[in-house]
């Protein structure tokens, strides 16, 4: 399926702060222009104060309040000193190398192109199953990926990378949902607030006895053509990281799409892109929404991108690759919305009580169509979603 992109370019610059100001900008415009139609209507405002400051780690200042404004934000890596700076500085060993997380996710991308260049032959032996939900899938003329939810069913030329990018990350959103709790008046201890949800979660599982809810996406995206190559959507879980290693993520802010990595990129950055999923939207009672977003391919890139993005060499043909990292509550825990109640959350207007957080996954699930499959099966998935819509079915795309 591909949709061909506008020829104009995002009119944004890197300053995240400045697409807030222009989506509370809007909404108040928009209330102003359509008074007289709705002085009929009920109004509701939200009376709740506001969220308590908690800065989220790896999180520029700037855009600290995006995510809970727009369900999206920016994660920027603190890069090393250049030469210059690590010659002035009088002991040398002391200038810092590449963060963590960044080399974790660049070594799974060599690691990812390895496995994608395999013939689909050997590659096959890692078919899906869990539907998309586990194992290899292509959809041909769009992309092809693998999702991997434990050690036992994962590559071997994966195996390392995979584990300690998924035990690196967990951790840090973790903490990030712990930074969140404390947004919210809740605590942030591992076992209290929104961090009650991640449990075994935030490691990756050695077996499928042991599989958690939570999955590690890589994905290779076929060619340079100038289109979408994932219909906008929106994650179901907590939070979800992706980093590409060109750009073609891009986010909605309130107003239009914004070429979210293309703006890192032209920033010097590196970086990746944190997305508030459904049921992080629903546990914060609405405080944090999900983050629609999309993926697209710009069109060829210029002659130094051309010739130096990782990727590129796979029998003359050039793809675009990613790694979707998708944090969701642990199945068993048990979701009581009233313990969840702060003045800052509010009361939920449709309290959760008693639910596993798997039916509640799958409640949510139920409410949406998945991108990541056959063409034709998702035209029926959208066709039966749609059809509820009148049972308050959202009717929208999930990854």
């Amino acid at each position: 399926m591909a949709v061909l992109l506008p020829s104009n370019s995002s009119d944004h610059h890197f300053s995240i702060s400045n697409i807030i100001s222009k989506f509370r900008s809007k909404k108040r415009a928009g209330t102003r222009g359509h008074i007289e139609r709705i002085q009929h209507e009920e109004v509701v405002l939200d009376t709740r104060p506001s969220l308590i400051a908690a800065p989220l780690s790896l999180v520029l200042p700037e855009h600290q309040q995006t995510l809970s404004n727009l369900g999206w934000t920016t994660v920027t890596f603190p890069q090393p000193a250049s030469e210059a700076t690590a010659s002035s500085l009088e002991d040398h060993h002391l200038a810092p190398g590449s963060h963590p997380l960044q080399q974790a996710y660049e070594s799974l991308f060599a690691a990812s192109q390895a496995f994608f260049d395999q013939s689909d032959e050997e590659k096959t032996i890692w078919k899906h199953k869990l539907g998309s939900e586990e194992g290899w899938s292509k959809i041909q003329g769009e992309k092809e990926f693998i999702t991997l939810r434990t050690l036992e069913y994962c590559p071997e030329v994966l195996r390392g990378p995979a584990e300690r990018y998924w035990n690196l990350m967990g951790a840090h959103l973790s903490s990030t949902l712990g930074r969140i709790s404390t947004s919210l008046g809740l605590p942030d201890g591992e076992e209290q607030g929104l961090r009650q949800f991640v449990g075994p979660c935030g490691t990756m599982q050695s077996t499928d006895a042991t599989k958690t809810a939570t999955m590690l996406r890589l994905f290779r995206y076929e060619g340079w053509d100038a289109k979408v190559v994932a219909e906008p959507h929106s994650d179901l879980g907590l939070l979800s990281m992706v980093v590409g290693n060109v750009p073609g993520l891009e986010v909605w802010d309130g107003r239009t799409w914004f070429d979210v990595e293309r703006e890192v990129e032209k920033s010097g950055k590196k970086g990746a892109s944190m997305l508030a999923g459904r049921q992080l939207e629903r546990l914060s009672n609405g405080r944090y929404p999900a983050g629609g977003h999309r993926v697209v391919s710009y069109g060829l890139p210029g002659p130094n991108l051309e010739n130096n993005t990782p990727g590129n060499s796979s029998g003359g043909k050039r793809y675009r690759f990613s790694i979707v990292f998708v944090l969701r509550a642990h199945e068993p825990t048990i979701i009581n919305s009233d313990e969840l109640e702060t003045e800052v959350t509010g009361k939920w207007v449709e309290p959760i009580q008693g639910v596993t957080a798997g039916k509640f996954y799958e409640e949510i699930r139920g409410r949406h169509y998945n991108i990541n499959i056959d063409v034709k099966e998702r035209e029926k998935q959208r066709r039966r979603v749609k059809s509820g819509a009148g049972k308050g079915r959202k009717g929208e795309g999930r990854s």
